[in-house]
């Protein structure tokens, strides 16, 4: 009978026991959540499984390709330029708008042509791709809520009434695909004319044309068009056209070169004559002058120098204008472009305010800065409008010369302050924009 109280005794204090223990593999008999601790107490199986009751395996941390990060979202670098983060991407060449392919083929990705700023995904999710298939731009689809920089500057050209071309800083939203954003912005639309009409000047790509893709890889761009690209009437328009897809895209770091399509064919010849055979760079198209483009297989070359247009009452603009030169000068040196500059007549509206006269004594660049010896005449002009046009005329021609931070004016071999007042004694900084007048509200 004394076994009895034991026996009863024993089975209390088991029940008890099993009551607030969790047995390892087997979970919480009482259906209890299981609970780690800091010593290490086993996970149950509840706490692994997915919504849909799934099992995660490989930890739950990997991304697509067996990587750590988000493929295809989006982070900024630390040049505070959108870019993406997708598996598989291919060589950047410290590019937002370098191909994410990695597999060696042109890809293209529709997108409709306004602003320039937009997503290129529909209210699905899908994207449009264009004659190529997959987009290789596909993840500007990142939501533009997402973007959270200042804006940055990109060079549009733009034409005024006389089809004079005008490269202008347009300033926008950090994003994928900057590259296409920024040839958008010159295409002929209602929302466009309304934008630039008060500066004087107007779009150059006609309307209605879409940009079915870009790919940039290797220096070249290729950039493929809507058949609206030929909506033009005349010579002039078509050589603008192609100067103004050309001077934009090769703008980036990363562009030395632009083969154009037109709905994913080359076009070849077009109608007024201008070859697009094959890629052009600057070198090959003259701006603001005849012909269209540097003649093939010669001994001539060009390069660009800046004077002045009008465009209307309020708006006068620093354009480029292209100098024929052999082919052994077709390099930018300082020297070069600055004599370039002076002894240039340009026709056609286009007009200089460096004083007649004027001429380069001697020239030479130390630690980033050019050294510009000149003569007397230099100084006969008078206002600060016209000295500021001087200036900027001098400041744009050389901000073509790799490596050039800073100018500074001599006048026979002296240092000299300027009739209008323009404080250049560290030095005239070269700009890092051109016609700077928009966007700036």
């Amino acid at each position: 009978m004394r076994r009895l109280p034991v026996f009863f005794t024993a089975l209390i204090l088991t029940t008890l026991l099993l009551a607030g223990c969790s047995i390892p593999f087997l979970g919480n008999i009482f259906g209890g959540a299981d609970k780690t601790d800091d010593a290490g107490e086993m996970i149950g199986l509840d706490d692994i499984r997915g919504a849909d009751g799934s099992i995660a395996t490989g930890g739950g941390i990997s991304g697509t390709g067996g990587g750590t990060g988000d493929a295809g979202g989006a982070y900024y670098d630390t040049d505070g330029v959108a870019r993406s983060n997708s598996a598989g991407s291919g060589d950047a060449a410290g590019s937002v708008f370098a191909s994410e392919s990695g597999d060696g083929e042109d890809h293209y990705v529709d997108a409709e042509v306004g602003s320039g700023i937009s997503d290129v995904m529909d209210s699905a999710g899908n994207d449009d791709t264009g004659p190529f298939g997959t987009g290789v731009l596909s993840a500007q689809g990142v939501s533009e809520a997402g973007y959270s920089e200042p804006r940055r500057p990109v060079t549009v050209y733009y034409q005024d009434e006389d089809g004079c071309l005008v490269p202008m800083t347009r300033w926008i939203q950090p994003q994928l695909g900057i590259a296409r954003a920024a040839v958008s912005l010159a295409v002929d639309s209602p929302l466009t004319r309304e934008e630039t009409a008060y500066y004087g000047v107007y779009p150059v790509i006609p309307e209605g044309t879409r940009i079915l893709g870009i790919d940039i890889r290797n220096g070249t761009a290729v950039i493929d068009f809507s058949r609206h690209l030929l909506s033009y009437g005349t010579a002039w328009s078509e050589r603008n056209i192609v100067a103004a897809i050309v001077y934009t895209l090769t703008e980036f770091d990363t562009v030395d070169k632009v083969r154009i399509l037109i709905n994913g064919h080359q076009p070849g010849v077009l109608k007024y004559g201008t070859d697009l055979s094959g890629p052009l760079g600057r070198e090959d198209v003259m701006i603001n002058t005849e012909p269209a483009l540097v003649p093939s297989g010669t001994r001539r070359g060009k390069l660009d120098v800046y004077f002045m247009k009008q465009a209307n009452e309020g708006f006068a603009y620093a354009v480029p204008v292209s100098v024929a030169v052999d082919s052994a000068e077709a390099d930018p040196a300082p020297g070069t472009l600055v004599r370039l500059l002076f002894e240039t007549v340009p026709a056609g509206g286009i007009y200089t305010e460096i004083p007649e006269g004027a001429c380069l004594r001697n020239s030479y660049v130390q630690n980033g800065t050019v050294f510009l010896d000149l003569s007397g005449e230099f100084l006969d002009y008078g206002g600060t409008e016209r000295e500021e046009a001087i200036l900027r005329q001098l400041a744009y021609t050389l901000r073509q010369c790799d490596g050039i931070r800073k100018i500074r004016i001599m006048v026979d071999g002296k240092n000299v302050d300027l009739p209008g007042g323009t404080y250049i004694s560290s030095g005239l900084v070269i700009p890092a924009t051109l016609n700077d007048v928009t966007d700036r509200g």
